[in-house]
């Protein structure tokens, strides 16, 4: 009986085990399937490319080996021939550069650059319809007007323009000579230069002169003029400040602006900011105008103080004219002279 139940349990537990691994077995099965799918189309993907790329340089093999015309290298080889000629210039560089330093060449220089700008005087004439003279700048210089140049030279231009050129851009001024005169350091320096244009200008030109020079001299100059202004002037501005803050027509907005009274700091340093870069805009106008007048009234200052040291349409020279004065006061003392031998010759008689 023992047996029999024994045998009947084992069984029930076989039973269970074979139906749960029938259970496994079925719900392992797609999970399987799909695997080997994904690996079978893998490998699918792999077989095709691979057999493209073999189709694909077996095609190009066969196009090779064609015999055709143009070049047939591919692209590394071009990448690798472009490399080796540019290491091969860059040696040979490296190897010029080396035998050049040996001789004692360090450096190479082109003839023009190498030349240094020299000190040269000026002479000055006058343009007439009768002796009119070029211009650098504007190609004819207006009658009239003044012309400047390196001594022995007709490099002419006139002397206002030269003037407003070296205000406004003076990296324009000696290139006008391609450079072969320091003409900024040497006509237009107060001190260094002896030929320098400052000499002959009178003491109100040279104060304007140096003013223009500073621009931070003549910022203050203006900042300060403006707060003399306003201190002469500061009765009427306080009225007027009294007359707008009690207004009608200021309270009647006051639901406009009071928002911005009350407004955060940041939003009061962005209004701060923005009304600082519209007075320095205002100011920058102002001091470009002035500034422009000012190069203005002392080109006519140079018009009126720098000597014509070519004189066109005369008899001679200034030189000349001062030996005739002297040839002529000798004339006067022989014709004395004479006069005075006839006084002797009637008294012996």
């Amino acid at each position: 009986m023992r047996r029999g139940s024994l045998l009947h349990l084992f069984l029930k537990l076989h039973l269970v085990f074979a139906l749960v691994d029938f259970v496994n077995a079925k719900t392992d099965a797609p999970r399987r399937t799909f695997q080997h799918r994904i690996h079978s189309s893998r490998e699918a993907t792999t077989r095709r490319v691979s057999s493209r790329q073999n189709g694909s340089k077996s095609s190009l093999d066969i196009l090779n080996s064609l015999p055709r015309g143009g070049s047939t290298a591919t692209k590394d080889n071009l990448d690798a021939y472009r490399l080796q000629q540019q290491l091969y210039l860059q040696s040979r560089s490296l190897q010029l550069r080396q035998a050049l330093i040996q001789r004692g060449v360090l450096e190479f220089q082109h003839t023009e650059s190498s030349q240094v700008a020299q000190n040269v005087d000026w002479d000055c004439a006058l343009a007439t319809a009768d002796h009119p003279k070029s211009c650098l700048f504007s190609f004819d210089a207006e009658e009239g007007s003044k012309v400047i140049a390196p001594i022995d030279t007709q490099q002419w231009i006139t002397l206002s323009a030269l003037n407003r050129l070296r205000r406004n851009d003076p990296t324009k001024v000696e290139p006008l000579w391609h450079s072969q005169y320091n003409i900024l350091q040497t006509w237009f320096h107060p001190n260094k230069s002896p030929y320098s244009l400052y000499t002959h200008l009178s003491p109100v030109g040279t104060f304007l002169s140096c003013l223009l020079d500073a621009p931070l001299l003549l910022g203050a100059s203006m900042i300060l003029a403006c707060t003399f202004l306003f201190l002469a002037t500061f009765p009427f501005w306080e009225w007027l400040i009294k007359r707008i803050l009690t207004s009608h027509i200021m309270w009647i907005n006051y639901h406009q602006w009071a928002r911005f009274t009350r407004a955060a700091l940041p939003l009061k340093l962005l209004l701060g900011q923005m009304a600082w870069k519209g007075l320095a805009n205002v100011f920058g106008q102002i001091y470009g105008k002035i500034r422009t007048y000012l190069v203005e009234i002392e080109c006519q200052l140079l018009e009126q103080s720098i000597p014509l040291t070519i004189l066109e349409g005369t008899s001679g020279s200034p030189d000349a004219d001062e030996e005739g004065d002297d040839d002529e006061f000798d004339g006067n003392d022989s014709d004395e002279d004479d006069a005075a031998s006839d006084e002797d010759g009637d008294e012996d008689l």
